[in-house]
C-alpha cells in the first residue's frame, strides 16, 4: 500500500518535471543559448555556499549576463535542508585536498567551546575558526560548480538545439 502511494506519487512529481521542461524550458522564446546560459547559472549557484541567497543570485547574475532567468531558479532548489549535506560536504573534501588540509576533528571541536577571555580576541579566534572551515568550502564548491556548469550549458543548448530542429522538422514535413 506504502510503496503503490509513494511509487504514485513520484510518477506525478516526475510528470511535472518532464512538462516543466517540455513546456518551460524547450517551448519558451529564448535562443537556446540564453537557455542554456540561465541552466548554466543556475547549477553554479546552486553549489556555492549561498543558502538562502541563491535565488536572488541566479536572478542577479541571469540578468547581468542576459540569461533566461526562469530556468535557473527552479535548479537551485535542488540544494535544499534536504540535500545541503550532500552537496556541500563533497565540496569541502574538495577544497581540502586542493589546499593539502586535514578535515577538522574533534580536538577543533573542543577548542571551539574554549574561546580566549576578552571580546576582541574571542572575535578574532572565532572568526579563524570560521576560516578554517570555510576557505576549503568555497574553493571546493568554486571549483565543482565550474566543474558541474560548463558541461551543463553545452549539455543543455545542444538538446534545446536538437529538439527544436526535430519538432520543426516534424512541422513541415507532410504525413
Amino acid at each position: 500500500m506504502l510503496a503503490r502511494r509513494v511509487k504514485g506519487r513520484f510518477r506525478i512529481a516526475w510528470g511535472k518535471a518532464r512538462r516543466f521542461v517540455l513546456h518551460s524550458v524547450l517551448h519558451a522564446d529564448d535562443p537556446p543559448g540564453r537557455l542554456a546560459l540561465g541552466a548554466a547559472i543556475g547549477i553554479f549557484v546552486t553549489f556555492t555556499p549561498t543558502f538562502g541567497f541563491q535565488m536572488m543570485l541566479v536572478v542577479f547574475a541571469a540578468w547581468l549576463l542576459g540569461a533566461n532567468k526562469t530556468v535557473g531558479l527552479p535548479i537551485v532548489w535542488i540544494s535544499n535542508p534536504a540535500t545541503v549535506v550532500l552537496i556541500y560536504y563533497p565540496c569541502y573534501v574538495v577544497g581540502l585536498t586542493l589546499l593539502g588540509r586535514e578535515p577538522i576533528d574533534s580536538q577543533w571541536w573542543s577548542e571551539l567551546r574554549k574561546p580566549p577571555a576578552g571580546w576582541w580576541p574571542a572575535v578574532e579566534f572565532y572568526w579563524l575558526q570560521l576560516l578554517e572551515v570555510a576557505t576549503p568550502l568555497w574553493l571546493g564548491c568554486l571549483v565543482v560548480a565550474a566543474c558541474t556548469s560548463i558541461p551543463t550549458y553545452y549539455l543543455v543548448y545542444h538538446v534545446v538545439r536538437v529538439y527544436r530542429l526535430r519538432r520543426t522538422s516534424r512541422l513541415k514535413s507532410p504525413v
